[in-house]
């Protein structure tokens, strides 16, 4: 399957969710928002990485979260990443304190790759960066210590052109 027809599945496959997506107007989750700090790991560069998260919830079981990551430089390379996710999370409680969630959503990485050489002009060092819009897919479990406080715990996979890999997180947040 091309890259351009993946994109198209999708963003079918978004649409069919937001649309069949049950939405009750009394539901206490609806507008429900969340920003807080993720750090992590990923398999690309095997590297540590840290990033901020905003998430809006539509209903119960919708949300939209968006995401900024950076994987610190090593191997030299480095990247900074932006998510933009739609979660479903899924109650394994009675008291909804407990969350599961799969995760679909978009990419877009922007990798620098730092290659130490001389260069006539005197320099040591150049950088050459490389941009490309991707995939995410993957799942995710969230705890609500109290009702503003929640922990989370994510593992997808990105898939982009050349450089496709495993994001692993954990994430605190203020929910309000």
């Amino acid at each position: 399957m091309s890259f351009k027809n993946s994109i198209l599945a999708l963003t079918t496959l978004l649409a069919v969710i937001l649309c069949s997506a049950p939405a009750k107007a009394e539901s206490t989750h609806k507008g429900e928002k969340s920003v807080g700090l993720r750090g992590g790991f990923t398999t690309r560069n095997t590297t540590a990485t840290a990033g901020l998260y905003f998430s809006y919830r539509f209903s119960e079981h919708f949300r939209i979260s968006p995401k900024l990551d950076y994987a610190f430089r090593h191997n030299d390379i480095d990247a900074f990443s932006i998510d933009v996710d739609a979660e479903m999370p899924i109650s394994l409680s009675s008291s909804g304190r407990t969350n599961f969630y799969p995760i679909a959503g978009l990419n877009y990485s922007s990798f620098s790759s730092h290659l130490s050489s001389k260069h006539p002009d005197g320099s040591d060092n150049s950088s050459q960066r490389e941009s490309g819009l991707g995939l995410s897919l993957g799942a995710g479990v969230e705890y609500f210590v109290t009702p503003s406080l929640r922990l989370a715990l994510e593992t997808k996979g990105v898939i982009i052109r050349k450089y496709s890999g495993g994001w692993f997180s954990l994430s605190i947040g203020y929910v309000f």
